[in-house]
């Protein structure tokens, strides 16, 4: 099987972090390694972790600094039945441990972050959508969320819609074609700013699981900008890659898109929802965007008893849920995979 992350969570779901296969599968002692995400930040970001050759407990794979984690109550792994505060301050307060790998040719990983958008879930909000027609929205506010209009329906609705989110505590934007097969995610600053055919960042897309960036259009007197598209607009309109217009501006830029993929959506990610920060998480503990239970240590005093280092060879117990009380380990190192939850 092919998989492309690993994810380290606690039980409950509380603690988690995303990170690739290369951050941990090296040799490092004290070493900065790059996390994608986590139950702390939705950005990437560093922290100091263990993977030494002679020592069987490693790797020791914390929320930040092994440092601060350990008294914190934030070691997410740890092999070898470790015990001391390493494993008393996290398994028995958060339901134990799992390691999950995300399978990369599984056919909704890509849609995954689409679909929780259009089901509600992880903080998205729908604000606003256009149906599969020849024109984009008839908002003209430049995405400042002033403009309302239409009737709110779901994310298939075959009219326009519109509701205000000017007053919304929002920090992410995500753009997508009404059937959720192309999307991205862009943080508000790098949407609300003005720019002519300059880089903008993109955080994650139907395209790529990485921050890249694509050149986009917002300019003062132009009422059809933003212009969001998956990749450069020059590249996009042709390609039918557009995800964003105002003002019903038609020619390729809409027939390209808008027909074929049912529509497009415009979600916001409302920052104090409770669900977002918990979202990859739980959605990996229910077998979604492509994610794999592996490993599972219970709520004790021990961690792991593998002592592959995460090489994904040991095989104990008897597999089950991302809840169980006993700890059991699956193969995983015939999966092809780039990251760990």
């Amino acid at each position: 099987m092919d998989y492309d992350e690993f994810m380290f969570t606690t039980g409950d779901c509380q603690k988690w972090l995303v990170t690739k296969k290369d951050a941990v599968l090296q040799w490092y002692s004290n070493g900065d390694r790059q996390i994608e995400s986590s139950s702390i930040s939705e950005k990437p970001y560093e922290a100091r972790w263990y993977r030494r050759t002679n020592n069987k407990e490693d790797p020791w794979i914390t929320l930040r600094d092994h440092g601060t984690s350990v008294p914190a109550g934030e070691v997410l792994y740890g092999e070898n039945k470790f015990g001391n505060v390493h494993a008393s301050n996290v398994l028995p307060a958060y339901n134990g441990a799992n390691v999950y790998v995300r399978l990369s040719v599984d056919a909704n990983a890509a849609q995954g972050q689409c679909r929780d958008a259009a089901a509600g879930k992880a903080g998205w909000k729908l604000v606003r959508h256009v149906g599969p027609g020849l024109k984009w929205h008839p908002a003209t506010d430049q995405l400042l969320g002033t403009d309302e209009y239409g009737t709110p329906a779901g994310p298939q609705a075959a009219e326009a819609f519109s509701v205000k989110f000017d007053n919304q505590d929002f920090k992410e934007f995500m753009f997508s074609t009404g059937d959720c097969s192309k999307w991205l995610i862009a943080t508000k600053e790098s949407v609300l700013d003005w720019y002519s055919n300059k880089d903008r960042q993109i955080e994650a897309s139907s395209i790529s699981d990485q921050p890249y960036k694509a050149r986009w259009y917002r300019r003062t007197n132009n009422k059809e900008d933003p212009w969001i598209t998956l990749r450069d607009h020059s590249t996009s309109v042709p390609a039918g890659e557009v995800l964003y217009g105002e003002n019903k501006f038609g020619n390729v830029h809409a027939s390209n898109v808008l027909p074929a993929y049912n529509g497009a959506n415009v979600y916001v990610r409302l920052s104090a929802d409770a669900n977002a920060v918990q979202g990859p998480c739980r959605d990996a503990a229910a077998g979604k965007a492509g994610w794999k239970l592996v490993r599972r240590v219970g709520p004790g005093f021990k961690w792991h008893p593998a002592t592959d280092q995460l090489m994904g060879t040991d095989e104990y117990g008897t597999a089950a849920g991302p809840t169980s009380s006993e700890a059991w380990s699956i193969p995983f190192n015939t999966m092809d995979y780039d990251e760990f939850m």
